[in-house]
């Protein structure tokens, strides 16, 4: 997994990693943007989108045979995230914490939902 920082201030966009032959363009803790053919492709969409996307719903599913929900960024780091589990971040509402352990163990959280 290599970094992708802003050229402009060295900020942290996100990452990205091969799988196979596809390149994953990845939030700041992970969570799955983009699959792209080439790096550089992969690399500008972290770029373009990857701070971005904190404010953004996202889809998550803690296992692959459940159904995908929206859920809310609360707070993100290189390690964790913690989301509000409905379309909204309001008192009250339940949260989870995701760490990176979490995503690569079968959690899966996407900006758009994968099959």
């Amino acid at each position: 997994m290599q970094e992708v920082r802003r050229p402009s201030d060295g900020e942290l966009c996100g990452h990205v990693a091969a799988t196979g032959d596809v390149w994953h363009a990845l939030a700041v803790f992970g969570g799955l943007l983009g699959e792209h053919a080439t790096f550089d492709d992969a690399a500008q969409q972290v770029l373009d989108e990857g701070l971005a996307s904190l404010a953004e719903r996202w889809m998550f599913r803690p296992d692959p045979s459940e159904e995908w929900q929206v859920v809310c960024i609360q707070e993100a780091s290189p390690s964790s995230v913690r989301l509000a589990l409905d379309h909204y971040s309001m008192p009250g509402v339940p949260t989870r914490t995701l760490t990176r352990d979490d995503l690569s163990g079968g959690a899966q959280l996407a900006l758009r939902p994968i099959d």
